[in-house]
């Protein structure tokens, strides 16, 4: 009993100790102004006969390009390459009414064949940007451009 009495007094003793608050300390120094982050978000949509081909259709390294310069060109560009901000982006593709989103560069790979004849290729999708323009491309790894790509939505992202 005697041990029993020991433990709760000490249990008591110990969980008592909180006073009252004091006052409050006097205020610090003030610090330097912190960086906010900047951004704006675009969608860019590319009808299939926009694209240009780059080089001579089904010719070694043909691909297609669509650019968007002047005053299609969103203006937050000069601040992100003035502000060492950054670009990024994804292809947006619909599965019914739901929006996919593939991140740019994006890589797909496609297969068909007749059954003695196989045909194997790439699409890729990527983007660069200067501070006046931003430019969309479609490679294709067997270089078939005879046909130009289909209608594709870019949604990008500038933050500076």
């Amino acid at each position: 009993m005697k041990k029993l009495f020991s433990i709760l007094t000490l249990t008591l003793l110990l969980s008592s100790c909180m006073g009252p608050m004091g006052p409050m300390g006097p205020q610090g120094p003030q610090g330097e102004p912190g960086e906010g982050v900047n951004w704006k978000v675009y969608d860019f949509t590319i009808q299939s006969h926009q694209w240009q081909l780059m080089g001579e259709p089904d010719g070694l390294n043909s691909y297609y390009m669509y650019l968007f310069e002047g005053n299609d060109a969103p203006e937050e560009l000069r601040y992100v390459v003035d502000n060492m901000g950054e670009v990024s982006g994804c292809l947006v593709d619909m599965l019914g009414q739901e929006e996919i989103f593939y991140p740019l560069p994006y890589e797909n790979y496609f297969g068909s064949g007749d059954g003695t004849y196989e045909s194997l290729w790439c699409e890729m999708y990527k983007y660069d940007y200067t501070r006046s323009s931003i430019a969309f491309y479609v490679y294709y790894s067997d270089f078939y451009t005879a046909t130009p790509p289909a209608t594709c939505k870019f949604r990008m992202s500038f933050k500076w």
